[in-house]
């Protein structure tokens, strides 16, 4: 959990040291530092700015998306297997309940990893790209949009 926010956690640094610059300027009642450290407010502003949009980017990614889908056992593993082929998943466990498998991008980032949990009337899936990858070097949401297509797939040939 640390590792996904680090960027943000650096990110805030260069604000709480100002913070810290501010509240010491005050307590030793140094206009001079107090007036120097807040003619630069804007670089700590932006930096908070990035810092608040960055934890919102990574936020979303946490939450799992809901597929609304009744499946059989036999469908959600075939979905699985469609997946895996098509965006080369590497699974590194699977059971009945859930899956956790490995995805390397060929956009120059470190990859994804994607969690499916399936209950008995939905399916729960999130895909997050690994915290050392560039912002937008994932591909999350066709990780899930791939699976959800595939169920689908696989459910309607279950049919036929």
């Amino acid at each position: 959990l640390i590792e996904h926010y680090f960027p943000v956690i650096i990110l805030l640094s260069i604000p709480m040291i100002y913070l810290f610059l501010i509240i010491k300027s005050k307590i030793d009642n140094n206009s001079i530092a107090y007036d120097k450290v807040m003619s630069d407010i804007n670089l700590p502003l932006i930096f908070l700015v990035v810092a608040i949009i960055l934890l919102v980017i990574k936020h979303r990614e946490f939450k799992f998306k809901t597929i609304d889908l009744k499946v059989s056992k036999n469908d959600f593993d075939k979905a699985v297997e469609l997946t895996q082929t098509e965006l080369n998943w590497i699974i590194l466990e699977k059971n009945p309940k859930y899956v956790i498998a490995f995805s390397k991008n060929n956009f120059g980032g470190l990859g994804e990893t994607i969690r499916i949990i399936k209950t008995h009337d939905l399916i729960l899936i999130n895909s997050i790209r690994n915290p050392y990858s560039g912002p937008f070097s994932g591909r999350n949401k066709e990780n899930r949009e791939s699976f959800k297509q595939n169920l689908t797939k696989a459910s309607v040939q279950q049919r036929v």
